[in-house]
């Protein structure tokens, strides 16, 4: 997957209206394996996530997403 953009968000918990969330979305592209051309991804990661992993996304590079159990990224790093 390579990281064609990431856009800062920001909003409020739906339990806690005081509570604010914030985070990145990081758009990725990637080949479709069945058919031509690429797919796309949105990903939306907190800050506190973000700070604790090693790897820091940037734009352009090529990544290995890994994903949880529920469906959630829990990680990124270099290709």
């Amino acid at each position: 997957m390579k990281i064609i953009g990431i856009r800062p968000s920001s909003f409020s918990a739906r339990e806690d209206e005081s509570k604010q969330v914030s985070g990145k979305n990081i758009y990725l592209t990637y080949p479709l394996e069945k058919g031509e051309g690429h797919g796309s991804e949105r990903i939306f990661v907190t800050d506190a996530k973000l700070n604790q992993w090693p790897y820091q996304p940037k734009v352009g590079d090529e990544v290995n997403v890994s994903y949880n159990r529920y469906g959630r990224c829990d990680g990124m790093a270099k290709a």
